[in-house]
């Protein structure tokens, strides 16, 4: 076959493939009939699909994925999304939630903190989530800190943490589950207090001070 054939033959499967991709761009060849929304543990698969503004019958060749995925990342749990097609009708929906790593008490209720410090909604904190007290203010940068010294914590002093107190950036304490406190101080050299209330968690005691860890005092 000549090289002036081939040409002319590409250039005709390419004039197809442009022409049949005008017709199912501009006319509802593949309509959208199906969502699968992936995920999703505290956000319904309703409120995600309603999110991206993509109706059922609707053009999938004409969707603004990118838009319809800005929409869903809107939701309050919703951290990140992404909106794909799939051929021949489905919209696909992927999100990543965030995670309630802390809540404070306001008078219109339990504001969830996420792991970036941020509060993103007002709900029921879920089971395991740590209450922060004696702040007034939603200051992001605090709550991040209180984040950092609970998971430079091990598992087994992690679970025994009931809430953390911050009346300022440079005290924060632990309030185990049995009322006992342990004095944490600024958010700095968190390995090495981790490492001492690790330690004073096996020890009787109602109060304990680590914000010097080499030298852990009592009273």
């Amino acid at each position: 076959m000549s090289a002036r054939r081939i040409a002319i033959i590409a250039t005709a499967v390419v004039g197809i493939a442009a022409l049949v991709g005008a017709v199912a761009y501009f006319m509802p060849i593949f309509k959208v009939q199906n969502f699968s929304i992936r995920g999703q543990h505290n956000t319904s698969a309703e409120d995600i699909q309603s999110a991206t503004h993509i109706s059922i019958g609707a053009n999938l060749m004409r969707i603004d994925a990118p838009s319809a995925a800005h929409s869903v990342a809107q939701l309050p749990w919703v951290d990140k999304a992404t909106v794909t097609r799939e051929f021949p009708n489905t919209v696909d929906v992927e999100v990543q939630e965030r995670t309630a790593a802390l809540y404070v008490k306001r008078d219109d209720g339990e504001h969830l903190i996420d792991e970036k410090g941020k509060p993103f909604i007002i709900d029921a904190p879920p089971e395991g989530t740590v209450e922060i007290t004696e702040t007034n203010e939603d200051d992001q940068k605090l709550f991040a800190d209180a984040i950092s010294v609970l998971k430079s914590l091990d598992d087994t002093s992690r679970a025994a943490v009931a809430r953390i107190k911050a009346p300022s950036q440079y005290e924060f304490s632990l309030i185990t589950h049995d009322d006992r406190e342990i004095y944490w101080g600024a958010p700095e050299n968190n390995h090495d207090k981790a490492v001492a209330t690790k330690t004073v968690l096996q020890r009787e005691g109602a109060y304990w001070n680590v914000s010097a860890p080499g030298l852990v005092t009592t009273r």
